[in-house]
């Protein structure tokens, strides 16, 4: 390709003071802007397939919950019911059909990347419990906070700060965000189980899957949110640099 790709970007449908209109964090144009790509929201069901047409490749973002019934499972617990939005999961789904049929790559950004599971297959962990390091093994832990010992988060919850990758030897992402590398993490659910066609590229300490690439089309899910800073994280364009070659490069 040797013009800039366009990068379509879901968009969020929402109801507030001044009505119904569609949202989107500007972070994500920003570093598609910064990696090489041109932004644009994507936002509107009924033009699912002409995006499918007009973009080059597609961002799935992060957003609410899904509901369970999109991963075959049940909505036992009252939060099941209550941050989940029908629009966003049927556009999610919708837009990412018709860019895998279209053979476009697709990257999904946490709850994004959840997205991408599901619709492969995949099974999906409603939570993340607390885990922690004691006597330099991991194992759960009955606090839900964190606990900072001689300057190292000994507690993991996900729902909140940094984390260390453990990334596959050779997988596409190793080139772009090196092994032991510190990311983000703003997680409340995770991948339970990859879908058969889905590999590891990466996992966190406590053996969270945070990020998968698809085993023959372009399709890569990312758990934690690299352009969104935290305390001990500083935005990184790796990831969005690493998308934006894979559309040019046309795989």
């Amino acid at each position: 390709m040797d013009r800039k790709p366009i990068i379509l970007i879901t968009a969020e449908d929402i109801n507030n003071a001044t009505g119904n209109v569609y949202i989107m964090n500007k972070e994500y144009g920003n570093a598609v802007r910064e990696a090489g790509g041109i932004p644009a929201a994507a936002c509107n069901y009924k033009g699912i397939a002409e995006y499918a047409e007009l973009g080059d490749a597609l961002i799935i973002c992060d957003g609410p919950q899904m509901h369970p019934a999109r991963y075959g499972g049940l909505a036992d617990r009252p939060d099941d019911l209550m941050g989940f939005s029908q629009t966003r999961d049927d556009f999610d789904f919708g837009i990412l059909d018709a860019f895998v049929k279209a053979g476009k790559p697709v990257l999904g950004i946490n709850r994004g990347a959840l997205v991408i599971n599901a619709y492969f297959g995949g099974k999906i962990a409603k939570g993340i419990p607390p885990r922690m390091i004691v006597g330099g093994k991991m194992m759960d832990s009955p606090m839900g906070g964190y606990s900072e010992t001689a300057a190292t988060w000994s507690v993991y919850n996900h729902t909140y700060g940094t984390q260390k990758l453990s990334v596959e030897a050779g997988s596409r992402l190793e080139k772009y965000v090196p092994d032991g590398s510190v990311v983000n993490t703003f997680q409340t659910q995770a991948v339970k189980d990859l879908a058969p066609c889905l590999k590891l590229m990466a996992k966190s300490e406590d053996d969270v899957i945070e990020a998968f690439e698809h085993e023959s089309l372009p399709v890569i899910g990312i758990q934690w949110n690299p352009e969104h800073p935290c305390e001990g994280y500083t935005p990184d364009g790796a990831v969005y640099r690493m998308f934006v070659d894979m559309v040019k490069e046309g795989k």
